[in-house]
């Protein structure tokens, strides 16, 4: 049955009147199709119960057999030892337990009975805990998580604790020092805290004086188990730096700690240095950073001069963070850390007073040093060019020996202000690089860092021939097509390479395993081609790690001549608050904020 076949084909989608012949024959014609049409609906009405059936009757083996099944799941037959074993590979690797129902511990305590009698009985489980306090805790806050942290801490058993604890001042206590009622409370809750005080084993505290005071008068012999102490340094709206008497009950507070191996300050403090502090010859971890918040402006990182002289007091560091500034008063010193393996250093240097000296990047030695990371931060529009150039050949020099010394460096982490790239052959054996750059001269060098060093007739390694891990955090101007080059070049070079040379003791050409980059500009459309989309899901179905991010889209501007609203408001004679106002109420689309992920 076609329309076309209609006598009436020639009137559709029209608006002529049928006659009353006309209207007759029409429902002559439509006699048949209708019986048709109705029979079609009861089928379809027969087929749709049939259906329904079928479906219930699926749903119903699919419950006959899922239940049968569940009782042949090998995890049935695990003993609960081995349950309770596995759970503790469920715990947040990164930081410690919350009170987040949707992580562990309390995830596993809401699968099921059974696994919630074996997490609620497996004291590692709950032997750690981040406890938050809010500025202005609510009648019965502290009662309520006074009493949750003792249920929580007393599934622990005996085993030693990890304990962290924040409380961010609101700007009434940093202008007023808090109310008596708030340190009531503060107080309170403290003292739950302190019963627990020999299992402290790793304890983390970003709170106001008050903590440190209770805290500080806990007696020593309680103290014993205590290895890891960060610590955020408190301080007030209009004391930003910490007060002499806090540097003083800190520094006799930490001599206390017998079995202390892993110091953190969040803060700069000079007591301690001065002072010859007995536990820097017991850390094997130190970190020593600036305090970075909006209300802080007037702390200053390390003096290059008491970290070298601290340095030299902490002969069995393993980890070692440092924030140090450098300017023309720093004098070189021989530091030697024999089995320190991770190594931050982060740089200020002052653009005024005397210039720096070179020999400064001499003063230390890592020879076992296997993960660097190095970024410096200095105003380079107020400095002169000398100074700047200076700067460059400090750094240059501090890496040239650093990479010289170690022979089993493995990760780099780099950022500061200089070209680079020729400095890498001396680290072949490098696996992981992270490179903070963004000088516009240094991309193509860049690039050949994990790119071949020589024509492909010449069979030889490229720089950094065990590379495996490429993150590129801040870049710009690198297309899509750039990086797709960049991994299939090394992957073609370390296929020609390991086919010619069959030398089991010789060194290897990897293939990049992951690549990171975000690039801080926009991203062409025309460079996102389906080919260059689907290129990079192979490497990912192939194993590798990709993830690549541009600031989002260009936006394409209107043409300004023929905005619809043009004209309607006189914004010449409008406040900046009326036009900012004005402006947000007439966006035509919305800002451009979103990522764009290759």
């Amino acid at each position: 049955m076609d329309l076309e076949s209609s006598p009436f084909y020639h009137l559709f989608d029209t608006n002529y009147a049928t006659s009353c012949a006309e209207a007759k024959h029409i429902h002559e014609l439509l006699r048949l199709p209708e019986q048709e049409l109705r029979d079609i609906d009861e089928e379809i009405a027969r087929l749709d119960t049939l259906l329904d059936n079928l479906r219930s009757r699926k749903e119903i083996l699919s419950s006959y057999i899922h239940k049968h099944r569940q009782l042949l799941s090998p995890i049935r037959r695990f003993p609960p030892e081995m349950i309770a074993e596995l759970f503790t590979y469920c715990l947040p690797s990164t930081h410690p337990s919350t009170r987040d129902p949707s992580e562990a511990p309390l995830l596993l305590t809401l699968v099921c009975k059974q696994w919630r009698e074996i997490a609620l009985h497996t004291p590692y489980l709950w032997s750690a805990l981040h406890i938050y306090i809010s500025d202005f805790p609510g009648e019965g806050f502290v009662e309520r998580r006074r009493n949750r942290i003792k249920q929580w801490l007393e599934r622990s058993g005996n085993l030693p604790l990890s304990l962290s604890l924040t409380h961010r001042r609101s700007f009434w206590e940093w202008t007023h020092q808090g109310s008596d009622n708030q340190k009531t409370r503060i107080s309170s809750l403290m003292e739950c805290l302190i019963e627990y005080s020999p299992r402290w084993k790793d304890l983390t505290l970003n709170a106001p004086d008050t903590v440190f005071q209770l805290i500080g008068a806990v007696p020593p012999e309680k103290l014993r188990v205590l290895q890891r102490l960060f610590i955020n340094v408190p301080y007030s709206y209009d004391h930003p730096i910490p007060s002499r008497e806090f540097e003083e009950s800190l520094f006799l507070f930490l001599n206390r700690l017998p079995r202390l191996t892993s110091l953190h300050l969040r803060e700069h403090l000079s007591l301690p240095f001065q002072s010859g502090f007995q536990q820097w010859s017991k850390l094997t971890e130190l970190s020593l950073f600036r305090r970075n918040d909006r209300h802080d402006r007037k702390s200053n990182p390390l003096l290059f001069n008491d970290a070298m002289r601290l340095l030299s007091q902490t002969p069995d560091l393993r980890v070692c963070k440092l924030m140090i500034q450098l300017d023309g008063t720093a004098k070189e010193h021989q530091v030697t850390l024999p089995l320190l393996r991770d190594l931050t250093l982060i740089f200020y240097a002052v653009p005024y007073g005397k210039p720096l000296s070179l020999t400064l990047a001499q003063s230390l030695t890592v020879p076992s040093l296997a993960n660097l990371v190095i970024h410096g931060y200095a105003p380079l529009a107020d400095m002169t060019a000398i100074r700047r150039d200076r700067l460059e050949l400090f750094y240059r020099e501090l890496l040239s020996k650093l990479f010289k010394e170690s022979t089993s460096m493995q990760s780099l982490d780099i950022g500061v202000a200089l070209s680079f790239s020729e400095l890498f052959h001396l680290v072949p054996q490098l696996k992981s690089l992270t490179i903070f750059n963004r000088r516009e001269d240094e991309i193509e060098r860049l690039i050949a860092v994990v790119d071949k060093s020589l024509p492909e007739s010449e069979l030889s390694l490229p720089l950094c021939p065990e590379l495996q891990t490429l993150k590129l955090p801040n870049m710009f101007r690198l297309t899509p097509s750039d990086l797709l080059n960049l991994v299939r070049s090394r992957q073609e070079y370390s296929s020609l390479y390991s086919s010619q040379n069959s030398d089991p003791g010789s060194r290897k050409c990897r293939a990049l395993r992951t690549l990171e980059v975000y690039i801080s500009s926009s991203c062409d459309r025309n460079d996102v081609t389906p080919e260059i989309m689907e290129a990079f899901e192979r490497l990912r179905e192939e194993g590798m790690n990709i993830c690549i991010a541009y600031n989002g889209w260009p936006e394409t501007p209107e043409p300004k001549d023929d905005w619809p609203w043009e004209g309607l408001f006189d914004w010449e004679g409008c406040s900046e608050w009326e036009v900012i106002r004005s402006t947000r109420m007439f966006k035509t689309k919305p800002e451009n904020a979103e990522m764009v992920y290759i």
